[in-house]
């Protein structure tokens, strides 16, 4: 009666931990599909000043959450032990220089109406990865994903030739974004420290950024006299729209499959889209509607092959 009791009682805290977990995560990609609303009302700042922003506060509020996470020794010990290994602290310089870029180009490009396309960098995102995992990890795919990698470059070669244009914000995006993910994935740190290490090792630069522009502008340090309380209280802020979607998705991250994390990451992407098109108004032709079309039909292909895999591996007992 007591094995059935505590087998019972394992089952009702996986469930709950599932629960939590698909919460977790959606709340993440919830705010990370509604980021471009934020970005849109700070607009005005130059795209490196609002970056320069992002950073510092976020560095500052993920001292209070890593003091509120770990005991001071615990993470004094941690950061001595990335900060000692020379490798480590390359790889992890050589990632935050990536999702800086990444960020910086994603600003760039809700300030300058490109939405549409900074969506499609990040559902093509996926489909990168499935890419750099058989060039640079010698991963083995099945030929149902090969299928769905060969359609989204189908799809956005659609785009290039049909439309003339090179879909580079889309590119850069998901690929910047993909790399940065092959790096962290070497580099085993966890997601807030190494964020928080990654924004050290560019704070030199930013302050130092912020330093010239004080003297090229006069606007004070960190555009103290040229920005309105309003706008003033939404880069801070920018600090938590940054490191509180990170939070919840690593909470989800162990809590549930990477399947389901899989199917919920495109509801930021979807959001996204949705926002640029009905919002903000932005073009949206027939040829972006066949190009979608090839990455969507790609992304289904991808997420069912991805769902059946995981199905036939066997449950480890408990």
């Amino acid at each position: 009666m007591s094995k059935l009791n505590s087998t019972q009682a394992a089952n009702n805290n996986l469930t709950e931990n599932n629960t939590a977990g698909v919460l977790c995560g959606l709340a993440a990609f919830v705010i990370w599909g509604l980021v471009p609303i934020f970005f849109k009302e700070i607009s005005h700042v130059p795209p490196l000043e609002f970056l320069a922003h992002r950073m510092v506060w976020s560095f500052v509020l993920l001292i209070f959450m890593l003091f509120f996470r770990r005991s001071l020794p615990t993470l004094i010990k941690d950061v001595r032990a990335i900060m000692s290994n020379r490798r480590l602290l390359m790889m992890l310089f050589a990632s935050a220089t990536l999702i800086s870029c990444n960020w910086l180009i994603y600003i760039w490009a809700v300030a300058n109406n490109h939405v549409v396309e900074a969506s499609l960098g990040y559902f093509i995102n996926p489909l990168v990865n499935v890419a750099f995992g058989i060039l640079f990890l010698g991963e083995r795919l099945t030929k149902t994903k090969l299928m769905a990698v060969g359609l989204a470059a189908i799809g956005v070669l659609y785009m290039v030739v049909n439309s003339g244009i090179f879909p580079w914000i889309a590119l850069v995006l998901g690929v910047l974004f993909a790399l940065y993910g092959l790096i962290r994935k070497k580099a085993h740190v966890g997601s807030v420290i190494g964020l928080w290490i990654e924004l050290l090792l560019l704070m030199p630069v930013v302050i130092g950024y912020m330093l010239y522009v004080n003297v090229t502008t006069g606007g004070g340090f960190m555009g103290i006299d040229k920005h309105d309380d309003y706008t003033w209280m939404m880069l801070m802020l920018s600090g938590v729209v940054t490191t509180a979607p990170l939070v919840l998705f690593a909470s989800a991250a162990i809590r549930i499959p990477l399947s389901t994390i899989g199917l919920l990451q495109y509801i930021a992407p979807s959001m996204s889209l949705l926002l640029a098109i009905f919002l903000w108004h932005e073009p949206f032709t027939s040829t972006h509607l066949v190009a979608f079309s090839c990455i969507w039909g790609a992304l289904i292909i991808y997420s069912v092959d991805s769902f059946i895999l995981n199905r036939k591996r066997p449950v480890s007992p408990l």
